[in-house]
């Protein structure tokens, strides 16, 4: 019998389900985080309190009152792969919480577009960095995210997860930190990746607004593009460069018709072969970075992988990372209004 992954929080109803759970696992940990964040709430609500000593507002009368007002508004929330259960405010105050920091550099408006802006990331190894930064940022609190692989210890150098989870899915990896950032997200989990079927169903029913793809696989980097082109929507995509990423923006939502500055029937005539390896790896450097912007070492990198001396493409975790932010900006940028290039390819790097 197939064990049962575990990658969504679970809510317990009431204080006597949660003595129950405690009583027959006693191994599960209890973390209250609700204490702290009224703490955090009631200078939040209470403006005219920031500054004073926070120790005699917390043993003041005021605060005591403000506690019992808030006494039974919380939720208590069950990790069943770390097994832990948190005590913590409800879903509204939770975001009130998370976002507070990202003010003024956001306004509570954008915070509020930003959040119901619905994201599939496909692919989850630089996938993976990008999903988590844009949950942190508050983007997308329905958010899809695909891969069918699992993680490899080879992976670690650029997927932020540990030992213990080798030959887990990369999705269900990705969705336990998401969750364990927000309990309260909404985070559709492919397993079996991404497919034109799949996806299709998606943009039929409006459920994504953006797709931030970072699939291995030409041919379906391909198809992604077409099926935005033909229900309307953007996509971005980072490809790692040594210590920098190449940012593609795509604004098919403004009638962009190219895939990587290319027509379709370019494509169609390239995609009309099996492609190899050698191949592939000649498709990046051409069409998607630039011959001329490949970094010098990921060329004799990739020399070495036809060569078999090497078993993949060399890939640093700190162009993974920096992929992350880099295409949290740009989405950020593409929800706001901010940019209307209908197409655009930035290369950066980590030192400039």
């Amino acid at each position: 019998m197939k064990k049962e992954i575990f990658y969504k929080p679970v809510f317990l109803k009431n204080e006597i389900e949660l003595k129950k759970m405690l009583k027959q696992k006693p191994y599960i940990s209890f973390v209250d985080a609700f204490s702290d964040q009224l703490k955090e709430l009631f200078f939040i609500e209470n403006h005219k309190y920031i500054g004073e000593d926070k120790n005699k507002i917390y043993s003041s009368e005021v605060f005591k009152k403000y506690c019992f007002k808030k006494a039974k508004n919380f939720k208590y929330v069950y990790y069943p792969w770390n097994h832990t259960i948190v005590k913590t405010v409800p879903k509204e105050a939770y975001w009130e919480l998370k976002t507070n920091r990202n003010q003024d550099l956001i306004t509570v408006n954008e915070q509020k577009k930003l959040r119901d802006f619905s994201v599939g990331v496909f692919g989850m190894s630089v996938g993976s960095n990008i999903a988590f930064v844009l949950t942190q940022a508050g983007i997308s609190n329905s958010i899809t995210i695909a891969d069918f692989d699992e993680l490899s210890t080879t992976n670690l150098n650029r997927i932020l997860a540990g030992v213990h989870q080798v030959g887990l899915n990369k999705t269900v990896i990705a969705a336990r930190r998401i969750y364990e950032d927000n309990p309260f997200a909404n985070v559709k989990t492919m397993l079996s990746g991404v497919s034109i079927k799949n996806l299709e169903s998606l943009l039929k029913k409006g459920k994504l607004k953006c797709i931030i793809e970072e699939i291995d696989n030409i041919p379906m980097k391909v198809e992604v593009r077409v099926l935005a082109m033909k229900y309307k929507i953007p996509v971005i995509m980072i490809t790692d460069n040594g210590d920098g990423v190449v940012l593609h923006v795509e604004r098919y939502d403004l009638g962009h018709n190219k895939i990587f500055d290319k027509d379709l029937n370019f494509w169609k005539k390239e995609l009309s072969q099996p492609i190899s390896m050698p191949r592939a790896g000649q498709i990046i450097m051409e069409y998607i970075v630039g011959v001329k912007n490949v970094d010098k070492k990921m060329i004799t990198s990739v020399k070495r992988v036809l060569n078999k001396e090497l078993i993949s493409w060399s890939q640093l975790g700190s162009a993974a990372i920096l992929g992350g932010v880099v295409a949290t900006v740009a989405l950020k940028q593409v929800i706001l209004g901010i940019k209307k290039d209908k197409s655009t390819t930035k290369h950066i790097h980590v030192l400039e």
